[in-house]
């Protein structure tokens, strides 16, 4: 009696344990929250930036991140000693992860508004643009005021968002207009190519780049509408805030800032709508994949997908394993225990929240915005866990009492007959199930792009921003997604007939 209250003691203790650390690392304020001195401030500096808005910001064909504003701000950087960390993330989310400490610069060519600077110190201007509206030619839209009762579309979040849903009157009053918000700037110029929008507001820069490299659209820059560009910095942190201004103005002086203004803003680019007249379907094809190597994001975007699917997998059999025989055994002595209690708890909020949700909050809020692919594993595991400890559950209330009964008429331990007796029979079961759990979470991964890492989906929608081309880059990726799972299916079925043949 004393052993199985010790036992039982030592499970409460190391739950609470567990508890502990993982309320901590949610309480726990991150790092950049304390305020520093000045060498510990400009020790390591995290940068959040979105890395689909070319050409400020935006990834090569090696899926390295790049553009305007990451070359200016590693310059500044280099010039002033300091060492940067870039963190890629949604642009809707970069205000929220600054306010939170888990970064302390936005590199997105974001504009200065009376609403951010009660969040955030600016930094000089480095950048001066205007807002344009993007139509489909011979469409009369060349003013705010024509955009009433039309249907917009805009990048979620950005300085045209604000203009067209009215939160900003600055440059123009936009009334009743449908507002469609996009996660990137591609998606929104997409949406007007298929007829889904009337219209897109969207920086000058932009909008030349986009009508210069497709055709069927045109944009007239709306006059009065010139904005500043600014890098945003951590409220209050004035040392970082000089550091930025003074090697922003060292580049200017050595002639850096204008090698970089002109490589990414001389207009150049390739011309998308040639490719298709010129050389037809594989132009096309040969223009999206071959050219500058791009098919390298969708080789990286599965080496990670299947990489964190397989993590993942291992994590949530653990964890499902240890919460089934928990209830189990809670089921066996017909006695509710805390333990039992918390993992049907546990079992209930996962299948009862979404796994983008449970992704989002432990990304941002346990891991602050670090270790992205640690987070990804610690999500998906522990998504997982609780549909794979139903599934090992089923599976053992499926076989016959009378093999537990046997097994312990052998005078076995029931550890021992639940690990040599009932858990092999209970496999076979199960494996199906199993099975699919994994097909699944393959297919949950897609969801990653939400916390800016490059999966085989995120690969598909770089490639898009690239090429201004959504539906062979989106297919492309629905084909590997059919490969992966069609292979597995097949040696999840070679598996189970050796199981079936061992019988």
């Amino acid at each position: 009696m004393r052993l199985i209250i010790k036992k039982k003691r030592g499970i409460l203790f190391l739950l609470l344990t567990a508890l502990t650390i993982a309320g901590s690392a949610v309480l726990l304020p991150a790092e950049g929250m304390f305020t520093l001195n000045a060498a510990e401030q400009t020790k390591e500096i995290v940068v959040g930036t979105n890395a689909e808005y070319s050409p400020f910001e935006y990834r090569d064909s090696d899926g390295e991140l790049t553009g305007f504003d990451y070359d200016l701000l590693e310059a500044i950087a280099e010039v002033q000693g300091i060492e940067l960390v870039w963190n890629d993330l949604p642009f809707d989310s970069l205000m929220g992860s600054m306010e939170a400490g888990d970064i302390q610069i936005i590199a997105a060519a974001v504009g200065p508004t009376e609403e951010r600077e009660r969040s955030v110190n600016f930094s000089d201007v480095y950048y001066t643009g205007s807002q344009s509206i993007i139509c489909n030619e011979g469409a009369d839209i060349t003013e705010f005021a024509d955009l009433t009762g039309k249907t917009v579309a805009v990048l979620e979040g950005s300085m045209s968002d604000l203009i067209v849903s009215g939160e900003n009157t600055d440059y123009g009053m936009v009334e009743d207009a449908d507002v469609k918000r996009f996660k990137t700037a591609s998606s929104a110029v997409m949406e007007l190519m298929n007829q889904g929008a009337d219209a897109v507001v969207i920086d000058t820069i932009m909008a030349e780049i986009y009508c210069d490299q497709m055709t069927g659209i045109t944009y007239t820059e709306v006059p009065g509408t010139e904005e500043d560009t600014v890098f945003c910095i951590q409220k209050g942190n004035t040392v970082l805030t000089e550091l930025i201004n003074e090697g922003l103005a060292k580049v200017r002086e050595n002639g850096t800032y204008d090698e970089l203004y002109e490589k990414y803003f001389s207009g150049e680019g390739e011309d998308t709508a040639a490719a298709d007249e010129e050389q037809g379907f594989l132009g096309k094809l040969k223009f999206i994949f071959l050219d500058e190597n791009r098919w390298q994001y969708y080789v990286s975007g599965v080496e990670i997908t299947i990489l964190i699917s397989i993590l993942s997998t291992l994590v949530g059999t653990l964890i499902g394993l240890f919460v089934a025989i928990v209830r189990l055994r809670a089921d066996r002595m017909k006695r509710k225990s805390i333990v039992a209690g918390i993992a049907a708890l546990y079992v209930d909020i996962i299948r009862g929240t979404p796994s983008v949700l449970q992704l989002m909050i432990i990304y941002f809020a346990v891991f602050h915005s670090r270790l992205g692919y640690v987070a990804a594993v610690v999500s998906f595991g522990i998504n997982s866990g609780a549909y794979v400890s139903e599934v090992i559950r089923g599976g053992i209330l499926a076989v016959d009492q009378g093999q537990t009964e046997a097994g312990r008429s052998l005078g076995m331990s029931y550890t021992d007959t639940m690990s040599f007796v009932i858990l092999p029979q209970a496999v076979k079961n199960i494996l199906p199930a199993l099975g699919n759990e994994f097909v699944q979470l393959i297919k949950e991964t897609s969801i990653l792009g939400y916390v800016g890492i490059l999966d085989l989906t995120k690969a598909a929608s770089y490639v898009s921003s690239r090429t201004y081309q959504m539906f062979i880059p989106l297919v492309a990726a629905g084909v590997i997604y059919y490969a992966i799972v069609k292979l597995l299916t097949i040696l999840l079925g070679k598996f189970e007939r050796r199981l079936r043949d061992s019988d």
